[in-house]
């Protein structure tokens, strides 16, 4: 079942921002995402997307996560910001996200309420510093495998999450 979580984006960003689900990630996000990992965006569920509208009212795309179902997990992946939108913004706009964590960031908070009746556990594949630093504060853990994180978001005994961990860790780079 799917939760409700737009209460997730803080107050101070709700005049400009929003993040929402949508099917088809070529549609809004398949230049951004060709641009930054050289591959069409993903085709099957579920993709994040947060949006920016500007002064104008026209609506540009601030960034994108993708949250693979496989099973009982969730696979973060494909997730990737717009720099040509962060320039729009005005500069408290700015100063409000980045004081707020980021894109990548309120993205991740969305994601785990609305889909935290539908797995359990989330995992996420980084190597890069920065998204690391961001992981670890919207509430990744990292893991004994190298690059690869885990959000434990309810109680589960040791011995199951084991065994998440072996089947996250048996996909790979996602």
């Amino acid at each position: 079942m799917l939760r409700p979580a737009l209460h997730t984006l803080p107050e101070s960003l709700r005049g400009f921002i929003t993040i929402t689900e949508i099917d088809d990630a070529e549609f809004l996000v398949g230049a951004l995402f060709k641009r930054k990992f050289n591959d069409p965006a993903p085709d099957f569920p579920r993709h994040i997307v947060a949006l920016y509208r500007d002064a104008d009212g026209a609506t540009h795309v601030l960034g994108y996560s993708h949250m693979r179902p496989f099973g009982d997990i969730y696979l973060s992946g494909g997730s990737c910001s717009n720099g040509d939108t962060v320039k729009r913004m005005q500069a408290h706009e700015r100063d409000a996200l980045y004081a707020a964590g980021g894109t990548w960031f309120v993205i991740l908070k969305y994601a785990f309420e609305r889909y935290a009746d539908c797995c359990d556990a989330f995992f996420g594949y980084t190597g890069d510093p920065r998204a690391r630093e961001v992981a670890v504060a919207a509430g990744w853990i990292p893991t004994e495998y190298e690059n690869l994180y885990v959000n434990w978001h309810k109680p589960l005994p040791q011995s199951f999450r084991r065994a998440l961990l072996a089947k996250a860790h048996a996909v790979g780079e996602f």
